[in-house]
């Protein structure tokens, strides 16, 4: 369902409310819409507390299906206790309208602070992703699927406390397929996984891909996949590879391309098998030091700097630095003058003179000697050997 789209609310039902009675809650604020209905800043007037009213559209009350799994799943979402899931303090239906009275939580969605800071820090938003990981894993481990991950579900106190919220699109990992069924795909857009576009069974790694998309909108300012049309999403989300978030913000550390990737794999076995663990790893990935390339002017200067302190070398007195020494010439020439090497060629020779066969045999003196040369040149202690004498000849050498 579109926000918006119910003409009741249309209608301003919904700024009504303000100042009226319901289900025991009186109604001061309207402090959001959304695609399921609105939000209202309320008092509990048995308590006297502060909380948050969702009433869902009346559409979704008249299907008969959503009542029951709205009613089951309430209660399961109101049993998660985790400081990252936004306490439920109540659900039910009153006048014909399906309610939630949650905590409310003075401060702004994810998606308010994106629009307002454009994008953020690399470590606040592994910060943010690893408490929103931990939700998801209660929330799995108590059988739920989240299906709609995304900034605007995300509230922020005011110090970047994260609270998940809106469980209203889980479902339950065993549920039945009637009570599931909803006759539309349930999810954001820019967020979606590959098998909720397909109809496919959801899981865990459902919720994974989704707070991965999140991940790449938190660090680069944008969606994954920036497309104009709803078409063009759905087909990147099943089609197109993950984007590259250095390419986007280039001064992140590349292992966080490799973590996003995996996360974002189309194929929902090779994706991380937990949310947290997902989170652990992004954190480690964003606290990595960053490739950085010396400019070309640091590398002039480096240069620069060796050539003079090579000149400055007892017994060079000159501009022209000394040629560098060529590690492969030492190893050649100690391969040639190796004994064993030198040995074999000369056996060789003595035979051929002896048998008579003075040519033949210098042509298959030569062709040993060559393997064994070979072979010299590749061997390690031989190229250390060879590396020990060079040094010993020139003390000073190296930069």
């Amino acid at each position: 369902m579109r926000p918006g789209s119910d003409p009741e609310y249309e209608s301003g039902v919904a700024d009504a409310l303000i100042g009226a009675s319901f289900a025991g809650y009186r109604v001061d604020d309207l402090v959001g819409r959304g695609g399921m209905g609105v939000v209202y800043r309320a008092t509990d007037a048995a308590l006297e507390r502060s909380v948050a009213l969702k009433l869902l559209a009346p559409e979704l009350a008249r299907d008969e299906s959503f009542r029951r799994r709205f009613a089951a799943e309430s209660k399961i979402a109101a049993s998660l206790d985790h400081p990252n899931v936004i306490p439920i303090y109540q659900a039910g239906e009153h006048d014909g309208v399906l309610y939630l009275a949650m905590r409310f939580v003075r401060g702004e969605d994810l998606r308010l602070r994106l629009r307002r800071a454009g994008l953020l820090e690399p470590d606040v938003a592994a910060r943010l992703v690893t408490q929103v990981g931990s939700a998801l894993d209660a929330a799995h481990e108590a059988g739920l699927v989240h299906r709609d991950v995304k900034p605007a579900n995300v509230l922020l106190d005011g110090h970047d406390h994260a609270y998940l919220t809106d469980f209203g699109l889980t479902k339950r990992l065993a549920a039945d397929t009637v009570e599931t069924r909803t006759g539309q795909i349930l999810g954001t857009l820019d967020y979606i996984a590959p098998e909720q576009i397909r109809g496919e069974p959801l899981g865990p790694y459902t919720d994974v891909y989704a707070l991965a998309c999140m991940t790449v909108h938190l660090l680069t300012g944008d969606v994954p996949f920036t497309v104009d049309t709803e078409e063009g999403k759905l087909w990147a989300h099943l089609s197109e590879p993950p984007p590259r978030v250095i390419a986007r913000r280039p001064g992140l550390p590349l292992a966080v391309d490799a973590v996003l990737t995996r996360a974002m794999a189309k194929d929902p076995a090779l994706r991380y098998a937990t949310a947290g663990e997902f989170a652990a790893d992004t954190a480690a990935a964003v606290a990595a030091p960053p490739r950085k390339r010396p400019a070309p002017a640091a590398r002039v200067a480096a240069a620069r700097a060796r050539e003079s302190a090579v000149s400055a070398r007892p017994g060079w007195s000159g501009a022209a630095a000394p040629p560098a020494a060529d590690p492969r010439r030492a190893f050649l020439a100690e391969a040639l003058r190796e004994p064993f090497n030198l040995a074999v060629l000369g056996a060789l020779v003595v035979v051929g003179i002896v048998l008579g066969t003075p040519v033949l045999m210098a042509v298959l003196a030569l062709a040993v000697y060559g393997a064994a040369v070979a072979r010299s040149y590749l061997d390690p202690d031989m190229r250390r050997r060879a590396l020990a004498r060079q040094g010993a000849r020139d003390p000073g050498g190296g930069d």
